[in-house]
């Protein structure tokens, strides 16, 4: 029984049993559906066909679909190669340019680290330094003007950073921004890019953007990749479905 149902289903019996219902279908209609005795219907199905439409023509059709259809599969897939492959090289080419731009901004960072440490260290050193003087009063004279400069020191230090924001401010696309507002509503900061029937879109908070056409969606995706770019959201997961707020994109949000 299985080797029977295993050559019916083969393509060669499928092909011949679809070609036979082609071939056919106004006898089988008649015969099922015609209100009229059963030896009445049987006739007119004979009259409706002959041996070549029901056994030479499905057969040899079957046999033709049969050796065909490998042929027009390997044309197909011969000829979507080259697309495939530009496409995958363009895919390629993007996430290697994001890599080479998310690295640049990690070793950023790592030199900013750095300076603060070193600044660090350095204060700790003229601190220690100025404890071993023995005169009191340029000990206290010392500490005053110290404090004095590290105050305003630290005071262009915070106007640089504010300045650095609304630089970062001015970079920054509409659509960018718009993305940042609407994902601080959320406590959790996320960002999701959900791909399904229906269509396309970017959910933020509780905002929909790029769910008009896909131009709209276009203009949102490469925001979201800009603030990936400049490290105000991460991915989370390999599937970059979802995305949330990093440090820095919590900062600027404030900000906004």
């Amino acid at each position: 029984m299985d080797a029977v149902t295993t050559r019916i289903q083969a393509p060669y019996f499928g092909y011949s049993i679809l070609a036979f219902l082609v071939l056919n279908w106004r006898a089988i209609f008649l015969l099922f559906m015609l209100d009229a005795p059963a030896n009445e219907r049987i006739a007119i199905f004979e009259q409706e066909t002959s041996f070549w439409t029901v056994v030479v023509l499905p057969l040899v059709a079957g046999a033709v679909l049969a050796i065909l259809t490998p042929w027009s599969r390997y044309i197909f897939e011969h000829l979507s190669q080259k697309p495939f492959s530009l496409r995958d090289r363009l895919q390629l080419n993007a996430d290697h340019q994001r890599t080479i731009l998310q690295t640049e901004l990690e070793q950023a960072r790592s030199e900013l680290f750095g300076q603060k440490e070193e600044e660090l260290i350095d204060r700790a050193k003229r601190d220690e330094e100025i404890a071993n003087i023995e005169d009191e009063e340029v000990k206290k004279r010392l500490v005053s003007e110290l404090a004095a400069l590290r105050a305003e020191r630290d005071k262009l230090s915070s106007q640089v950073s504010s300045t650095r924001a609304s630089a970062d401010l001015d970079v920054l696309s509409k659509e960018s921004v718009s993305l940042i507002k609407a994902a601080a509503k959320n406590k959790r900061g996320t960002i999701l890019t959900p791909k399904t029937l229906s269509g396309r879109s970017i959910n933020a908070g509780d905002s929909v953007f790029g769910d008009q056409d896909a131009k709209s969606y276009a203009l949102y995706e490469s925001a979201l990749e800009d603030l990936e770019v400049q490290g105000y959201v991460k991915p989370k997961g390999s599937k970059r479905e979802i995305f949330e707020l990093t440090h820095k994109g919590w900062n600027i949000a404030e900000s906004l």
